[in-house]
């Protein structure tokens, strides 16, 4: 080989290798560039955990409002995270609420599983939780409060003191944005702030269940001036308010039966009643907490003119429940409510002719029926109901649009659960045994399922029986295609 060739062969393996270099040197480049981005110490990462959206709604707003004083923020729903995600980012903000009894929201099944069992050097990262959850249940805000064990016990360093948000209680959510303001040194705005109040009046009330062994239910029905827009599955957050006797009462025991004061009385419409005073009258009055909101599905859809809900009396110890006491036995004709329309991304129809299959029980029937008039609306017939209730005779909820939808090709199966009907009791979760082969068949040619009713109980069977009919694999994927939706409470 002469001399010549040698020398190209030398000065091309030598540019082989200075272009291999480059490559290498650019991949790092741009790996160590993302990668120190992300570690930036500006930089966040506001994850959430959303059963029925509330969650949802206050991380895209703390994101919005980090965004709007220049943060760099990322905004990641939980069943996204990765332990990559946790190891990259230094500063987390977690809103995440708790499900009944203590649970992890549906979408945090992974996390929780797959993430919170294992251990992972944190040392680096700073945290900050927003839990949302409920005193009347047990374990409140329970998924929050693992959380910030689990990180603790990874080393990681919280920013300031978890905040605990006892059914969205204005003051619990102030603390969040105050503590946020405290670490930017920057003004935040409230979520409430920007929502829009809608004004609707009562109209019609009629008991679905006369003569039940249970608690009476109502179909209630209320109308708007104005023209509104939702989806069915969405939710109806009603403002609380007490009845005008409730208010006349409360007057006459303070001995102020002849207090005329408008403005003060339209505020006791909305706050909670005390038992005893502390200052002036007119003075004490602004010291009140104002009344919680209660949640219900909407049964109708927007063409049909009118927001109906399905509401089952609570007894308490002190009488009907706050929320259904007021719209079975408070409210007067054409009455004014305050209330808001939620999106409820958890419980969203797909607008598509796959088969599906409803499940629920007792005032489940609501978000059942509406997701039934929207199937009907779109032309899709491929729809399985299996509903549960006491007795047929008194409990069989919306029976004629029922049948209905079978008359008219809507529903191909509508399998019942009546429980006191016979002497051994039989709910929706063994009716799906009983149906194995034709659950089998619809999974399989594609059909999602929707669960919407109790969650003690009936929810938890149902999971329990899809478990063990699909396996355990099968419902995750179900959920991860979004073909599991529920709105159990």
């Amino acid at each position: 080989m002469t001399q010549a060739v040698m020398t190209i062969i030398v000065i091309l393996a030598i540019l082989l290798s200075l272009h291999i270099f480059i490559i290498v040197w650019l991949l790092w480049q741009q790996r160590n560039g993302n990668k120190s981005e992300v570690q930036d110490d500006h930089a966040y990462l506001v994850v959430y955990a959303s059963q029925s959206g509330h969650a949802e709604s206050w991380a895209k707003h703390t994101t919005e409002q980090l965004q709007l004083i220049h943060q760099q923020v990322t905004l990641k729903n939980i069943q996204k995270l990765t332990a990559t995600d946790l190891i990259q980012y230094q500063r987390i903000l977690w809103v995440v609420s708790t499900y009944g009894e203590g649970d992890a929201p549906d979408d945090a099944q992974h996390f929780v599983h797959k993430i919170l069992s294992q251990p992972l050097d944190l040392s680096h990262l700073s945290f900050a939780i927003l839990a949302l959850g409920d005193k009347r249940y047990t374990n409140f805000c329970q998924f929050g409060q693992s959380i910030e064990q689990w990180l603790l016990q990874q080393k990681a360093q919280p920013l300031f003191s978890t905040v605990l948000v006892d059914q969205l209680n204005s003051r619990d959510l102030e603390q969040w944005l105050t503590a946020l303001e405290q670490l930017t040194a920057m003004r935040l705005t409230a979520l409430d702030n920007e929502r829009e109040t809608i004004e609707l009046k009562f109209a019609h009330r009629q008991c679905l269940n006369v003569g039940s062994a249970g608690e009476p239910i109502y179909k209630i029905q209320l109308v708007a001036e104005q023209e509104l827009v939702w989806s069915s599955g969405d939710i109806l957050e009603i403002q609380c308010e007490n009845s005008a006797t409730e208010i006349q009462q409360f007057l006459v025991a303070h001995q102020q039966d002849d207090f005329n004061d408008i403005d003060a009385l339209k505020t006791l419409n909305l706050r909670q009643l005390p038992n005893r005073e502390h200052h002036s009258f007119a003075a004490w009055l602004e010291h009140f907490d104002r009344l919680p909101k209660r949640e219900y599905s909407i049964a109708s859809l927007p063409e049909n003119g009118l927001i109906e809900l399905v509401v089952r009396q609570q007894q308490t110890e002190t009488g009907l429940g706050l929320g259904s006491g007021w719209l079975t036995a408070g409210l007067q004709h054409n009455q004014p409510i305050q209330a808001y329309i939620r999106d409820n991304p958890s419980f969203r129809l797909q607008h598509h002719p796959q088969p599906l299959i409803l499940i629920g029980n007792g005032t489940g029937i609501a978000g059942l029926v509406a997701h039934l008039k929207q199937r009907e609306q779109w032309g899709y017939g491929q729809n399985w109901l299996i509903f549960g209730e006491r007795q047929r005779q008194f409990d069989h909820l919306y029976h004629a649009e029922i049948q209905y939808w079978q008359q008219h090709g809507f529903l191909q199966h509508v399998d019942y659960a009546f429980s006191r009907d016979q002497a051994e009791k039989i709910y929706v979760q063994d009716i799906l045994k009983q149906q194995s082969t034709r659950l089998k068949q619809w999974i399989k040619q594609g059909a999602a399922v929707y669960v919407c009713g109790s969650l003690n109980g009936m929810a938890g069977g149902v999971d329990q029986v899809l478990k063990e009919i699909l396996g355990d694999e099968l419902v995750e994927q179900l959920k991860h295609e979004l073909r599991y939706q529920r709105d159990v409470y």
